[in-house]
């Protein structure tokens, strides 16, 4: 983006809006020199673009000094454009070659044309991105084998990406199912019968969905005692997630996402629209958790115009997202002292599967269950039932009538 011809006006207007937001001095000190900056490359005819100031000042510098100049003046470029303060949450895209911006003409062709009439058909961003992405990783793996145009597809190049050396599938079944989504949208871009031909290259492969992750009673006890404990570390607002996620199964982006008015304090109810699948969904909220998320709103949440429940601790204030759940969770496992290990799942969702392994132990029936998860189909239960070990043990079988030898189950 081209510098704005009147930047002492976009500096004052920019500084300004810092100090109303709340940023540190030390903050406001940063951008006061990369303004500085600015002005000096644009009095000087060196830089004409926020792009060319990345270059000249922090392209040959080490991670940390590229990660802040690029911050600082994708911020500076956001303001210029919109006039608003990024938030914390966007990330710029200056001095960033992105594996998209290397693919060949006809492939980037074809993956905005994908995203172009997905869009037009209301399908939701998050499916397309899903499958634009995967088709870069597609189309980055042909183009590293030679192949920079879809009519140059073989049967041979899909198959060496989608296999490995034994001819066993490398890529997994969604994998397979976004391209399929990619090309069959596709068909009007390209030449007749191209996608055609290319959706028949796709081996089969099937969509294996692994067992999913649980806590045990002991992590659970250890989590509760957490919550419901005096945990000096432990902000209310992380105690209220904590104990949504736990009693209510919301998803994190639900959480994120829930707003003021969705809360009805009279009848004691959530009602929200489900971010994932756009149905609505009530559920009760009891008085384990409407009293700490009424504590956190009269106690900590800080008072600003965002109608969004939960919001930063700290300025500037914006509302979370679904990654700020992600580290409060981590927060909360790390406090209980469980999940503690390099590759251990912390997330949210956890509890989620909690809730659901603990209605299906208690026999609640599944459609009941599908309901309160705001599940789109009552299928989707049938993923928790490996984790439901209070009737798997029904089904168990005995080996009395099967001689071992000695030592063989220790």
């Amino acid at each position: 983006m081209q510098i704005n011809n009147n930047l002492d006006k976009l500096r004052d207007e920019m500084l300004n809006a810092h100090l109303l937001a709340g940023y540190s001095s030390h903050t406001i000190k940063r951008f006061k020199e990369v303004f500085k900056k600015i002005d000096r490359e644009v009095q000087s005819g060196n830089c004409a673009s926020y792009e060319d100031v990345f270059w000249k000042h922090y392209g040959d510098k080490s991670k940390a000094v590229e990660r802040g100049g690029r911050w600082v003046l994708g911020a500076i470029e956001y303001f210029d454009a919109s006039g608003q303060l990024p938030g914390g949450v966007r990330r710029s895209k200056i001095g960033k070659v992105t594996k998209f911006d290397l693919l060949s003409e006809e492939f980037k062709s074809l993956l905005n044309y994908y995203k172009k009439t997905e869009a037009k058909r209301g399908i939701k961003a998050s499916t397309i991105n899903v499958c634009f992405y995967g088709g870069i990783s597609f189309f980055t793996a042909l183009q590293s084998r030679g192949i920079t145009k879809p009519s140059q597809i073989t049967a041979k190049s899909v198959i060496d990406v989608l296999t490995d050396a034994d001819g066993k599938p490398c890529k997994s079944g969604s994998y397979r199912k976004n391209l399929l989504s990619l090309f069959h949208a596709c068909r009007d871009s390209l030449p007749s019968g191209v996608c055609d031909r290319i959706i028949g290259f796709l081996p089969e492969i099937p969509c294996v969905r692994k067992n999913i992750q649980y806590l045990t009673e002991e992590e659970i006890l250890k989590v509760k005692d957490t919550l419901f404990g005096e945990q000096p570390n432990l902000t209310k607002r992380d105690r209220t997630i904590g104990l949504l996620a736990m009693y209510t199964g919301l998803r994190s982006c639900d959480i994120a996402g829930l707003f003021l008015e969705d809360i009805d304090w009279i009848h004691d109810t959530i009602s929200i629209t489900q971010q994932k699948t756009g149905k609505p969904l009530t559920l009760p909220l009891s008085a384990t958790v409407g009293n700490t998320l009424y504590d956190y709103i009269h106690d900590e949440r800080p008072a600003v115009s965002i109608n969004e429940v939960f919001v930063t601790l700290r300025p500037p204030f914006r509302k979370i997202v679904s990654g700020d759940c992600c580290n409060i969770a981590t927060v909360i496992m790390k406090q209980a002292g469980i999940r503690i290990n390099k590759g251990d799942r912390r997330g949210l969702h956890l509890f989620r599967h909690h809730l659901a392994t603990g209605m299906l132990a208690h026999e609640v029936p599944a459609t009941i269950i599908s309901e309160v998860l705001g599940h789109s189909s009552p299928n989707s239960t049938q993923a928790y039932l490996s984790a439901d070990f209070t009737h798997l043990k029904v089904c168990s079988l005995s080996i009395e009538q099967f001689p071992l030898c000695e030592g063989v189950l220790r």
